[in-house]
């Protein structure tokens, strides 16, 4: 089954980055799940022009969150997630299981704070939306969709 538009669930792919995760002998913790999530949307959105996640994204205090994500990870706190959160699996086709990986290769050696940083620098989506909405704003697709075209083409 090849997801359209819509996207999956944003829990699937999360847990997915839980599984590559543990798979690899580098189990992540809730935040980088978090943002690990926030980069495979906004790359795919940047790169191909459709969403890897259906739920928006949401202008947090603390960056870019699918509110979805949190809630799913947040009983682990600080600690890394060592066991897949049990959610069903999307079924990913070709550009967006390559797109999963890359992002894992690019940024699985970031920490949490470390993936953070780079969602909350001036300019990023976050950033603009934050400050002109304020907290737990959306943040359209089509803002995230702009800014990560733009870094592809750097």
């Amino acid at each position: 089954m090849v997801v359209g538009p819509s996207g999956h669930d944003a829990r699937g792919v999360a847990d997915h980055l839980i599984r590559q995760g543990i798979q690899g002998q580098s189990a992540y913790t809730p935040l980088q799940v978090i943002k690990l999530t926030y980069l495979c949307h906004g790359w795919m959105l940047g790169l191909y022009g459709r969403p890897i996640s259906r739920q928006p994204v949401q202008a947090w205090r603390h960056g870019p969150v699918i509110a979805d994500v949190y809630h799913k990870v947040k009983i682990y706190g600080r600690e890394p997630i060592v066991k897949p959160l049990g959610f069903r699996h999307p079924e990913f086709d070709d550009y967006e299981t390559n797109l999963i990986e890359q992002v894992l290769e690019v940024y699985k050696n970031f920490s949490g704070i470390g993936l953070s940083s780079i969602t909350h620098e001036p300019g990023t989506p976050w950033d603009e939306i934050y400050h002109s909405q304020g907290q737990n704003a959306v943040i359209p697709d089509s803002l995230i969709q702009k800014h990560f075209a733009e870094l592809a083409k750097q």
